[in-house]
């Protein structure tokens, strides 16, 4: 299972203050700790790979859960025509590179233009809130249905 995972607007509000950044992330590492999701792994989608390395966006996560961020997906940006479902077209690039046909996924976004509508993989959060408390139990029922 593999987890497709935005920061801006996710982990932390938009827009966000240093103070700030990544104070959500712990209730997703929470969700992800629970004994029938402890084979997801988490790939980064957020633009924040432009400009941090994998190792160092790694040391964003808590300690135990670093060793479950296992890649970046592409940039398409640049080879799309127009970016609408650029996210998903990323999250599928990578899947198609890195694992097998059928894997099952789940992206955590902000930004529903970048999936195609009623986008099921998508898990969707508010900008300007990021990922909320009351959406660990929606979040985990997701991930379980998928795994």
């Amino acid at each position: 299972m593999i987890l497709f995972l935005d920061f801006d607007g996710v982990t932390h509000p938009q827009p966000c203050g240093d103070e700030n950044v990544f104070c959500q992330l712990h209730l997703i590492e929470a969700v992800l700790r629970e004994r029938e999701l402890q084979g997801v792994h988490i790939v980064i989608s957020s633009s924040w790979r432009e400009y941090h390395g994998l190792e160092d966006m790694r040391e964003f996560f808590s300690q135990d859960m670093q060793s479950r961020v296992i890649g970046v997906t592409p940039n398409l940006w640049d080879q799309a025509l127009a970016p609408a479902f650029v996210r998903e077209r990323e999250c599928m690039a990578w899947l198609a590179t890195n694992r097998p046909p059928g894997t099952p996924w789940l992206a955590i976004d902000d930004r529903p233009s970048w999936f195609q509508p009623n986008c099921p993989n998508l898990f969707l959060t508010d900008t300007v809130q990021g990922f909320q408390t009351t959406q660990t139990g929606p979040l985990r029922d997701m991930l379980v249905k998928r795994f």
